[in-house]
């Protein structure tokens, strides 16, 4: 029992702390959505802040805002890049100011998974700076702060800077500056973090790189007990741009002063050198361990020449590793840089390094380089100090054990954004792997590398809101590589901008857009023969014989005349993206549908199949009032079409034949018992075997949610009481309920979640998706009795099926476009897991966001619950016992008893 008990405990523990470290961080980051061009809208440009690395976990603090530079940052909080997934957070931490939490020019490292705060700056209640000379813990659990280790000045008043900062075992290394009247003194001071107490203290000496020199400095732990020598480098940074005065100290603790140095230095690389050139100008200079070798990185705002480019070259970011040698005897002992590789960002509008010839390097000079000696970076702007101080934008930190990220600020070339505004990114560099170096990169700024697309991307989901088409958002893949795709037809408006007309003669138009890539391609299917464009149709995505392939059913549209027309039995297919060896477009009419033709919905399952609910369709033509004649009389000529919803499901095969598609005969999906009423605007969902086994559905399930009873397809105008009076809405239902349709037994139950009370409100033209035991449904519209309105739903809502019964769960999207107000337009809502950058993708309205992923949570339960689900009949039917419900072979097969499904959960079974 002990051993059982002392198991749950690990595992609980290892539970909390993933929770807290990283699933979203805290609820603030959790429920926040940005645009999907700048992942990084909750982050501030900053300089002077502190970074750490924990695991995979990076972790900014502090600083000074870079587009105000005067102004520190005014919170505790932390922003925090997962870097497995490139998805950034903000954590909340609480704030202490007789601790000074609130900090700039301070350094942050790592000791037994705590954060340490070393020393920096605080304005005081007047604006002065004042410095901070202790070290600060952090318990990130409990995301509280306390006192480490207070220093006292020498001399009472004193000024003291740390200038750098590191952990060598158990050992706190600190590099610090004392403005002595004398002469400032560089000083080298171990502490040791178990006593708190200072074991040793050296001076570097005078006169080498002082305080308005903006130096870099940087300790190199050559030790893990922190007892051996160690090597510290000071830089000095020039606002002209010479080459930069490097100074080496190796801290020996022997001889009277127990430091050595300056040390002789040397650079040296293999490729051939070129006369000129300066260094560029040094951003950041980081000696550090890089899969245990001593490496020191540099990073420069630098000249590159191409064969296109002008004379004086190209402006660049780059990033120069060199290997780290010291060697020679006690008194002439030197350090040697070896160049081991180049990081060369790509200059605005180039996709490639084609072209390079040069570059001049730090620590070099100019050498001579072709396109294949570089690693490129992506484009994150004009990377450069801050014009106003001369500090760097930029700060770079080790990744133990796999390479190194570059946190800076950038500005976007004036023909990708007017406004010249810092913008955050962050760079990953990955050099654990066997062969080059691997480059990750977020930054809204890299999206100007494909800026037309980029505007392409957002045109297709702003047509796709206007035009009301219903195409909703989709997963498919290209090269391995999730895509988000979006789909739409493109709109013309009148000159005033007030009408929004469909131009019939432009192509559709597509948009595949790589979140972790950032960058988006468009594509158009300008074969469209015979396609209607229509209104509210119903699609799905499902890849057959390797190619993915977007679904579209339905829709209804005017005529030349003006007369209403649908789609009913009419199923189109677009290879996405369109492939030269297939069709682009084709359409098939399949007889005998009644499924409406407006506000279906569809799920698509792999191996080719369609599943297909409900909707609307024209039941008649009946005379409407529509104006007056000349005599001044009712004009009833006009015959308006009069809808209604069906309940049917139906579900056909998508097969392949030499680069064409084609659909097998309809098949009619029986109802034993009572069904979902006849509705529009659902949602229709499939559930993986994986999942649904439990419930004792063999085979997969349909999962139906949301939708309602009203007879109107124009649902903008609708919602917005322009076709119909404010009061019939109260005519309209919402169904709340969850309906499962058992594939192998042909039959609709009613599931009911273990906590009926957070279940979402009656959703319509909502979208819901399927990922990693999570049913994830986003957007559309909810019915508001007080005041008696249709509002947009900006919330994200969750069923969690990671529990014995599931559980709904509310995951609010901040900062959407127009959240929770009265409905001015179509919804067009939309959602893509992207469990890669750990983000979901939302389309809202006239605009595409990324919000985080949700997280599966798993609550331990020792009593079984009454009820998880109903029949039709209306028979209640626990989750667990469904199980007993589905052939008595598979019950032999899986357990003895036929209530226990695989013992999985004890609390489940009844023998």
């Amino acid at each position: 029992m002990a051993s059982r008990l002392g198991t749950l405990l690990v595992v609980l523990l290892v539970a909390v702390w993933t929770c807290l470290c990283y699933s979203g961080v805290d609820a603030k980051s959790s429920k926040y959505a940005c645009e999907f061009s700048n992942r990084l809208c909750q982050w501030q440009a900053r300089y002077a802040f502190g970074a750490a690395v924990i695991g995979d976990m990076a972790f900014f603090h502090g600083g000074i805002l870079s587009n105000d530079p005067t102004t520190p940052v005014n919170n505790t909080a932390f922003e925090v890049l997962d870097l497995r997934t490139m998805a950034p957070y903000v954590m909340e931490v609480e704030e202490n100011r007789t601790l000074a939490t609130t900090r700039y020019r301070h350094h942050l490292v790592v000791w037994r998974g705590k954060i340490l705060a070393v020393g920096g700056q605080q304005d005081d209640a007047s604006g002065a700076s004042q410095h901070v000379i202790n070290v600060l813990e952090l318990d990130i659990n409990r995301r509280r702060w306390q006192l480490l280790k207070q220093f006292t000045q020498p001399g009472g008043a004193v000024a003291i800077i740390f200038d750098a900062a590191v952990v060598a075992g158990g050992q706190l290394l600190v590099v610090f500056q004392s403005l002595d009247p004398a002469g400032p003194q560089r000083m080298f001071l171990s502490l040791d973090l178990n006593s708190k107490e200072v074991e040793h203290n050296y001076n570097l000496g005078r006169g080498t790189v002082q305080v308005l020199d903006w130096p870099h400095v940087g300790i190199l732990a050559r030790g893990k007990d922190g007892n051996h020598s160690h090597l510290v480098v000071q830089s000095k940074r020039s606002s002209t741009g010479d080459k930069q005065a490097m100074f080496w100290f190796e801290v020996t603790g022997k001889g009277v002063s127990g430091v050595e140095g300056p040390l002789r230095w040397t650079a040296a690389t293999t490729h051939k050198q070129l006369p000129g050139g300066k260094g560029g100008m040094l951003l950041w200079l980081s000696p550090m361990r890089i899969i245990g070798q001593p490496t020191l990185v540099a990073v420069s705002s630098t000249a590159a020449r191409f064969s296109w480019s002008k004379p004086q070259g190209e402006k660049v970011l780059l990033v120069a590793v060199f290997a780290i040698m010291v060697s020679g005897p006690p008194d002439q002992r030197a350090v040697h840089l070896a160049l081991t590789s180049l990081m060369m960002m790509l200059p605005f509008g180039r996709a490639h390094l084609k072209g390079l010839q040069s570059a001049d390097v730090p620590l070099l000079r100019n050498i001579e380089l072709d396109a294949a000696d570089v690693t490129a970076l992506p484009y994150v702007g004009d990377v450069d100090l801050l014009s106003e101080l001369h500090s760097s934008n930029v700060l770079m930190q080790e990744w133990p054990e796999k390479g190194f990220i570059i946190r800076g600020s950038g500005l976007a070339d004036y023909r990708c954004q007017r406004l010249r505004h810092w913008q955050p990114f962050v760079i990953q560099v990955d050099l654990s792997g066997k062969h080059d170096s691997s480059v990750r990169c977020v930054s809204s700024n890299t999206w100007c590398a494909t800026y037309s697309s980029m505007l392409t991307a957002s045109k297709v989901v702003k047509d796709s809101a206007a035009l009301e088409s219903g195409a909703g958002l989709h997963l498919v893949e290209d090269n391995g590589k999730r895509i988000v795709l979006a789909i739409s037809g493109q709109r013309r408006t009148n000159p005033g901008g007030q009408l929004v007309i469909l131009d019939e003669t432009a192509p559709l138009l597509g948009a595949m857009i790589d979140i972790a890539d950032n960058s988006a391609t468009d594509f158009e299917v300008s074969d469209v023969k015979g396609y209607t464009f229509p209104l509210a149709v119903a699609t799905c995505t499902l890849k057959v014989a390797g190619y993915w392939l977007y679904v579209e059913y339905g829709g209804w549209h005017y005529d030349d005349q003006g007369t209403t027309k649908t789609n009913t039995g009419l199923f189109t297919i677009m290879t996405v993206p369109p492939q030269h060896n297939r069709q682009a477009m084709q359409q098939q009419q399949l007889p005998g549908v009644m499924s409406g033709a407006a506000w279906s919905a569809l799920a698509c399952a792999s191996g080719g199949t369609i599943y297909l609910h409900g909707g609307l369709d024209i039941a008649r033509f009946e005379p409407q009032e529509s104006d007056y004649d000349l005599d001044g009389k009712p004009d009833w000529s006009f015959l308006a079409p009069v809808w209604g919803a069906t309940d049917q499901l139906y579900y056909v095969k998508v097969s392949e034949s030499d680069g064409s598609y084609g659909l097998g005969s309809l098949q009619h999906l029986s109802k034993i018992g009572m069904g979902p009423a006849a509705r529009s605007g659902h949602s229709l969902t499939l559930l993986p075997a994986s999942i649904t086994l439990e419930m004792g559905m063999a085979e997969g399930a349909l999962l139906l949610y949301g939708g309602s009873n009203t007879t109107e397809p124009q649902v903008s105008q609708f919602a917005t009481n322009t076709i119909k009076p404010k009061e019939m809405l109260a005519d309209v239902a919402l169904d709340t309920r969850v309906w499962l349709y058992d594939l192998a037994r042909d039959t609709w139950a009613v599931m009911k979640p273990s906590n009926p009370a957070d279940a979402p409100p009656g959703l319509m033209h909502h979208r819901a998706t399927f990922h990693d035991k999570q049913l994830i449904i986003f957007g559309g519209y909810k019915l508001s009795h007080k005041p008696l309105s249709i509002m947009a739903s900006p919330d994200m809502y969750i069923l969690d099926f990671t529990e014995q019964i599931p559980r709904w769960r509310k995951a609010p999207t901040d900062n959407l476009e127009q959240p929770g107000t009265p409905a001015l337009g179509y919804p067009n809502s939309g959602v893509v897991p992207l469990p890669h950058v750990a983000a979901v993708a939302l389309m809202s309205r006239s605009k595409l966001y990324l919000a985080p992923m949700p997280q599966t949570w798993r609550f331990l339960q020792t009593t079984s619950s009454s009820g998880a689900c109903s029949t039709s009949s209306g028979q209640q039917v626990a989750r667990s016992n469904l199980r007993a419900c589905s052939s008595r072979r598979l019950q032999r097969k899986r357990h003895k008893h036929p209530h226990c499904w695989g013992n999985r959960r004890a609390s489940a079974c009844n023998p």
